[in-house]
């Protein structure tokens, strides 16, 4: 039974989490700065389904397979550092040579918004590792536990929500500003730096 004092501890620590800075953040600031609020909203959407998925794992026990089953963290952690740093390349390419005739590069990521938001929550296992280091510590090992570690997913992506609203509007409105060709260029260029260092911080990560 999760009392308050326990969910207003884990709100503490999702504040937190929310907070540090990942591909979550970098994703919707990105697209809300280019694109405006309707492209922000795609990318919030897809790390929300993201979020979803984890809630799933947790909630069919699977969660835990990740750290149980030898080579699988490996293997998630590579795929999801080369995503991150094809996603900062990509963005560095297209700031320093934009095609011919473009006023202003664009963001050119393979997928939507949406779909990047998605693949790139999904394959970040430092989540996983999160969830599975911090959740036991909160909701034990009863019968009841895989729900409320549904519950707590949900209250991260609650808070998620909200960060990644605010920071929409705020980028969008300092897209607008600086929404000359040399301003975004030197914008995206920074953006596709931040993606390459957290490919890099993710392929350092160890399991736990």
């Amino acid at each position: 039974m999760l009392t308050l004092q326990t969910l207003l501890a884990w709100t503490a620590l999702a504040a937190g989490l929310v907070l540090l800075p990942g591909p979550d953040t970098l994703l919707v600031a990105g697209h809300s700065a280019r694109s405006g609020t309707k492209a922000g909203m795609q990318a919030i959407g897809g790390i929300l389904l993201g979020g979803a998925f984890y809630m799933a794992l947790c909630g069919f026990g699977f969660l835990s397979v990740l750290n149980a089953v030898p080579g699988l963290f490996l293997s998630v952690k590579i795929v999801g550092a080369i995503y991150l740093a094809w996603l900062g390349f990509t963005m560095l390419r297209g700031a320093l040579r934009p095609s011919a005739g473009e006023t202003q590069p664009r963001m050119r990521l393979g997928g939507s918004p949406f779909t990047q938001g998605f693949v790139s929550t999904v394959l970040n296992p430092k989540l996983a590792m999160f969830f599975l280091a911090a959740l036991p510590q909160f909701v034990g090992t009863g019968p009841d536990a895989p729900w409320q570690g549904m519950l707590l997913i949900g209250i991260v992506y609650v808070l998620g929500f909200v960060w990644c609203v605010a920071l929409m509007l705020v980028a969008t409105r300092a897209g607008r500003r600086a929404s000359q060709s040399r301003a975004m260029r030197w914008f995206e260029g920074a953006m596709g730096v931040g993606f390459v260092g957290l490919a890099g911080r993710l392929a350092l990560t160890r399991n736990v």
